[in-house]
């Protein structure tokens, strides 16, 4: 795509870092990725008043505000993470332009979408947030039937990008999954 836009090194700087992303989600799993980006930034103005913990009083919206200083109208989405869970310390960035996000065909993100839309699989992500589990876990934790049941769930997790089997009959959220799953659970609080 040979445009001449302000946007374009932006554009160029972020689908590097997602091939760094990429190559990080290759490595061993033991390995949690840090997608560390110059994110876009300049969000809509809709706060929520208790969206983060701020020990900065003066500027409660910190990161919207160097958000807007950062990514000027039409503005950009981001979102980012630095978590301590039971896979270890994570960080991660990501965030997009407006103008890319809105031009996007977005049918190809329903099947990660989609994959979460059951309450058992949510509660298996749940579980995977705390480390590395097998299928007995899960069943045994989760009171299910069957390991038919767990698996069926697990397979379209799997399909979704959010889980992955590092070793037969071992299931784990691949480190790179863990703040964008995080962010939308964040994203479907009502506040």
């Amino acid at each position: 795509m040979a445009q001449d836009s302000p946007a374009d090194p932006l554009l160029a700087r972020l689908e590097a870092l997602e091939m760094r992303v990429h190559e990080l989600e290759d490595r061993a799993p033991s390995t949690p990725p840090s997608a560390p980006t110059s994110a876009p930034e300049g969000a809509e103005s809709s706060r929520a008043s208790d969206a983060v913990g701020s020990t900065d009083v003066a500027d409660p919206f910190w990161a919207l505000t160097a958000l807007k200083e950062h990514e000027p109208s039409p503005g950009a989405v981001v979102f980012a993470g630095a978590i301590d869970v039971g896979l270890g310390h994570l960080e991660y960035q990501w965030g997009r332009p407006v103008e890319h996000l809105l031009a996007a065909d977005w049918a190809e993100h329903a099947e990660p979408v989609a994959a979460l839309g059951h309450p058992l699989r949510l509660a298996i992500l749940r579980r995977l947030l705390d480390g590395e589990h097998t299928v007995a876990q899960i069943v045994d934790e989760l009171e299910l039937g069957s390991t038919g049941v767990a698996y069926h769930h697990l397979s379209a997790l799997q399909s979704g990008g959010w889980a992955t089997s590092p070793r037969r009959g071992s299931w784990s959220i691949p480190a790179s999954r863990v703040v964008p799953l995080l962010a939308i659970i964040t994203a479907l609080e009502k506040g």
